[in-house]
């Protein structure tokens, strides 16, 4: 993936918090328990630069 198309996923990650749920729980590396998981994705979805390394991190798997 390009730099172009991680920085576009990540922003339509944190524009569609449905996706945002769906792909982190998808690539989250641990079972996480539902608290955990939204906890998560809260995180991520305000926070762009976590949430690129998240994406990045996903993509090399």
């Amino acid at each position: 993936m390009s730099e172009k198309e991680i920085d576009d996923l990540v922003t339509e990650l944190q524009n569609n918090s449905v996706e945002l749920y769906s792909f982190v729980a998808e690539n989250a590396s641990e079972d996480l328990s539902d608290d955990e998981m939204d906890a998560l994705v809260s995180d991520l979805e305000n926070d762009y630069l976590s949430l690129r390394e998240f994406v990045i991190e996903a993509m090399e798997d």
